[in-house]
């Protein structure tokens, strides 16, 4: 395994991002953090990228926020600013801005940071064996984006629950809630993040754009504002949607070119 924190690699119109640091169980100090808005946002402005896909090296996705910083904080006598109070975007901010679909493959403990991570993804595929958890409240932290999102993404008396207590919640209960897109065995688990990826960048890329940052621009929006909402590239008028017609009639497969 490489000593880079986050290893990068794009293979068949996928960004894939593997969090490099199991020593740590890929917990998120500042530089994992930099690294990734850099490499998301890279990835939104690389045409031949279509969608982005995030793991974890080792036996675990991601555990969160690295402690040690705020300890070594601490230690120094200086305050620990939160998500909203300091110089840095929000990886989490970031991500729901991305126009390129999204996948977390949770091989392993999703825990605090590392849970919004995957909420923060579009799509979720999860090894058997992975727990999640948002156990901030036992550690004096926030969960702030685990307090917005989770209430309006399953009912808000299981969301307070889990927010509340902390305790790790095993993958089947996040696949009973509708948080999992796929719940397989561990040793099948790349094959079936690659046959989801696979069936996403078959379709064309600024299609995939237009869904993208419909759902995001429009979450919260009352139905009759929002589809008066014109997001994201105009696919009607693209290349690539005279491709579709002609495709679909000489009943072959699309030749898509991105414009």
């Amino acid at each position: 395994m490489s000593d880079d924190i986050l290893l990068v690699e794009d293979r068949d119109h996928v960004r894939h991002l593997t969090l490099n640091r199991p020593e740590v169980r890929n917990a998120l100090n500042r530089d994992l953090n930099d690294r990734l808005v850099d490499a998301i946002i890279d990835a939104d402005h690389t045409p031949d990228v279509h969608a982005i896909a995030i793991t974890g090296a080792g036996s675990a996705f991601c555990s969160g926020a690295d402690l040690k910083d705020a300890r070594d904080l601490a230690a120094a006598g200086k305050p620990f600013y939160g998500p909203l109070h300091n110089n840095r975007r929000s990886l989490m901010e970031v991500m729901i801005d991305s126009r390129k679909p999204t996948l977390a493959i949770v091989n392993g403990a999703a825990m605090a940071g590392g849970f919004e991570l995957a909420l923060s993804c579009d799509m979720r595929v999860a090894a058997e064996g992975a727990v999640f958890g948002v156990p901030e409240a036992k550690r004096a932290r926030g969960a702030h984006f685990a307090s917005v999102l989770l209430p309006v993404t399953v009912p808000p008396g299981i969301a307070m629950e889990w927010l509340y207590t902390g305790r790790r919640i095993a993958a089947a209960e996040l696949e009973r809630w509708g948080l999992l897109n796929r719940l397989v065995p561990a040793d099948q688990l790349q094959a079936a993040a690659m046959a989801l990826l696979d069936d996403v960048v078959a379709s064309a890329p600024l299609s995939l754009q237009r869904l993208k940052l419909t759902y995001r621009k429009t979450a919260g929006m009352p139905p009759h504002a929002a589809i008066r909402l014109d997001t994201g590239p105009d696919v009607y008028l693209s290349e690539d949607q005279k491709e579709g017609a002609r495709a679909f009639l000489e009943r072959r497969e699309p030749r898509w070119q991105g414009r």
